[in-house]
């Protein structure tokens, strides 16, 4: 499952980040690394953005890069 399939309200955690180097290194600065805890705030009405909480920032995500995040419930 990846975080793109999480809904509003949802929490989880990050199994895998599948992404570039760059990328990578910037999202685990924004605290989304294997084995934390996210929480989806809000999911936009196309599910082209996903607003999600970490223990130490809110960001918002686009569709390509959630899809990239590995998730267990």
């Amino acid at each position: 499952m990846t975080l793109k399939d999480c809904r509003q309200g949802e929490r989880a955690r990050v199994a895998g980040v599948h992404t570039s180097e760059a990328l990578g290194a910037r999202l685990r600065a924004l605290g989304l690394f294997c084995g934390a805890e996210v929480s989806v705030l809000r999911v936009s009405p196309r599910r082209r953005v996903w607003l999600v909480e970490t223990a130490f920032s809110t960001f918002a995500l686009g569709a390509e890069i959630a899809e990239s995040v590995e998730v267990t419930a």
